[in-house]
């Protein structure tokens, strides 16, 4: 995902509680908890390994400046999480 601004996951969640009006919260786990939540969800042991390190980038903050892909494919800027939170809660993305 990539707007105009840098969002954490929990900050990201926040946004999604608020325009649902619901209560939901953001619960950080460690990379070994994350892993064996994959397994036990039934993805394959690649998968969840691939998806640990993935996280790992984001947690080490190599993602975490915004991009200019969206303007530069679509020649627009980017939305903020926000609107677009606030877009598909209305739709019922969270119902």
């Amino acid at each position: 995902m990539s707007g105009p601004r840098a969002l954490t996951f929990a900050a990201a969640v926040a946004t999604i509680a608020r325009v649902t009006g619901r209560s939901i919260s953001y619960v950080e786990v460690t990379p070994e908890e994350y892993h064996a939540e994959l397994l036990a969800e039934g993805y394959p042991e690649e998968t969840a390994s691939a998806l640990n390190l993935l996280f790992a980038g984001m947690r080490a903050g190599h993602l975490a400046e915004p991009a200019d892909g969206v303007r530069r494919v679509l020649g627009r800027a980017a939305r903020d999480f926000d609107s677009y939170a606030a877009r598909a809660a209305a739709a019922g993305a969270w119902s």
